[in-house]
């Protein structure tokens, strides 16, 4: 069992979907199952979303997690591909 403090180790972490490498979200705050013990997390939420811990696949310097059908912030969706794309040098900018 691996001990994490979610402070440190899980809030204000970038979410990353595992499989294309895109930044989908931040950590704002963890769901705690406060009956088991030692209490475990069971969801990460970002925005109004709650992604379940069965989807996190890594935690390093950010969350890799499998998105499956989440659609975590399409603000950030919209951002990302009429924006940050655009700039060269970000991602799948062209020039």
């Amino acid at each position: 069992m691996k001990i994490l403090h979610a402070q440190l180790h899980l809030l204000d972490r970038q979410l990353i979907d595992k499989g294309s490498g895109h930044l989908l979200g931040k950590v704002d705050d963890v769901e705690l199952d406060l009956d088991a013990d030692p209490p475990v997390v069971t969801a990460l939420i970002s925005g109004r979303n709650h992604v379940p811990a069965e989807q996190i696949t890594g935690i390093d310097t950010a969350i890799k997690i499998d998105p499956r059908d989440l659609v975590l912030d399409p603000h950030d969706v919209w951002v990302e591909r009429h924006i940050i794309d655009k700039i060269p040098g970000a991602g799948d900018a062209t020039d």
